[in-house]
């Protein structure tokens, strides 16, 4: 049961890690110094969202939905604090740019691989 839960995880990790060297690539303005903090900040903020969407899901079923929200406006949050971080310090817009459109598709990827692990 649990290897489902964290294959959703590996995927995540996998995208990111994807995401990493297709930006390396294909973005030159973008240091490797901003895309790996832009990587790691988003590594993190998921794999606690993750978790918190699966240890408290265990308890009740039923609640994913409640614990889907709660994750999602908690993710916004604290990656809007991460952007404003940015912003603050002066960094290029292209790495702020950069930050929202990996979180997206991380999001994206997330909510459906939530949605196929509570289902079975």
């Amino acid at each position: 049961m649990i290897q489902k839960k964290l294959r959703g995880l590996y995927i995540l990790y996998s995208l990111l890690g994807l995401l990493y060297l297709i930006s390396q690539e294909f973005l030159p303005s973008l240091s490797p110094q901003s895309n790996l903090v832009n990587s790691i900040f988003l590594m993190v903020l998921f794999t606690f969202s993750w978790l918190f969407v699966h240890i408290r899901i265990q308890n009740d079923p039923h609640r994913f939905v409640g614990n889907f929200m709660i994750m999602t406006v908690l993710q916004f949050l604290a990656f809007l604090g991460f952007e404003l971080v940015l912003v603050l310090q002066g960094a290029l817009w292209i790495q702020v740019i950069h930050a929202l459109g990996v979180c997206a598709v991380l999001l994206v990827v997330q909510t459906i691989a939530l949605a196929k692990t509570s289902v079975s």
